[in-house]
């Protein structure tokens, strides 16, 4: 798989806009999978199984070596700010979990539950101390087909969660642990 280039140049600064083209700005996951910066960040990952466990990956925010000042190393491992972004391409079985790398990467933020027929809507967020868990069953948690996640680490054991989620059934809420 071809791997995100990095930049010393900084600031991308597209004055017509830009948009990704080709099959790489697209990963289809069909097994567990633990989610990494160069292989899913930017892109839309598509879920095309209905059980699986996808592993966020643990935040880095480590501030750079002053000998490089901030934002002018290509290989930082600071990932503050990457976007990962869901589409759930088949309905959600008995279980898909999305997950912070530990019980510690706790999720803020919230999706709006939409109850197919859109005869129900409800906002979902986590409770701020334990839920680290996106758990989707395809009825009353969501998930089914057409549910679109976007989920950004925003700082250290913080992931910041908003998005679109079908469900059916009485609608309850998809956060956990």
């Amino acid at each position: 798989m071809a791997r995100r280039s990095r930049s010393s140049f900084g600031v991308l600064r597209a004055l017509g806009g830009y948009y990704m083209q080709s099959a790489d700005s697209i990963v289809a996951l069909t097994a567990d999978t633990t989610i990494t910066p160069d292989d899913h960040a930017g892109k839309l990952i598509l879920i095309n199984n209905s059980t699986l466990t996808i592993t966020l990956p643990t935040i880095n925010n480590d501030m750079e070596p002053i000998t490089s000042g901030p934002d002018e190393n290509p290989n930082s491992l600071n990932n503050t700010g990457i976007m990962y972004d869901f589409l759930f391409l088949t309905s959600s079985g008995t279980s898909t979990t999305i997950q912070g790398n530990s019980s510690a990467d706790l999720m803020m933020g919230g999706l709006l539950s939409v109850k197919n027929g859109l005869t129900n809507v409800h906002f979902h967020e986590p409770n701020g101390s334990s839920n680290y868990q996106i758990i989707m069953n395809g009825t009353t948690t969501g998930g089914v087909a057409g549910t679109r996640l976007q989920i950004q680490a925003v700082y250290t054991n913080r992931y910041y969660v908003e998005g679109f989620s079908i469900g059916t059934g009485t609608l309850a809420t998809p956060f956990a642990g």
